[in-house]
């Protein structure tokens, strides 16, 4: 089965408890570092293996991404499309392109844009918490079927 995981990053903090001006510097509360080694362990009970984890360049997504691949080996991407800023449609143009290379890919974003990714590629609707994940079926890659959902 040709596989897409959609995870949202782990818990960030705030930018005044990190001390940071910016939203793209939020690193991840120590409760989202654990929620992020929690999501490997998951992926890894469920047999999910990606080769590659895309991720957003914010720093809360890229640590959640290197979080998961100290229980999970995969390479890691820093990809813009997952930033959040972008199209909707364009992410979901961009993750199926880099599905015909893949046979299990992960990509670690932001909400809302992860939630809007699975509904135009499922029409199904989940509310993803931090730390949370969708399994896709890409083997029909002009419909993938959600199989799993996890908290």
């Amino acid at each position: 089965m040709k596989t897409l995981i959609l995870i949202r990053h782990a818990n960030a903090l705030s930018c005044l408890e990190a001390r940071v001006q910016k939203d793209f510097d939020r690193p991840l509360s120590p409760q989202g570092e654990q929620k992020a080694a929690l999501t490997a362990q998951k992926l890894l009970r469920l047999g999910l293996t990606p080769s590659l984890i895309l991720h957003s360049p914010l720093k809360r997504a890229a640590q959640t991404a290197q979080i998961i691949t100290q229980t999970v080996p995969a390479a890691l991407e820093a990809c813009t499309e997952l930033n959040g800023l972008h199209d909707d449609r364009d992410v979901c143009e961009f993750l199926a392109g880099r599905m015909q290379e893949a046979t299990c890919l992960a990509a670690v974003g932001h909400n809302p844009n992860i939630a809007f990714v699975l509904h135009l590629f499922t029409k199904q609707t989940r509310h993803f918490a931090p730390g949370s994940f969708a399994v896709l079926n890409f083997d029909d890659p002009h419909h993938p079927q959600l199989v799993q959902f996890e908290e």
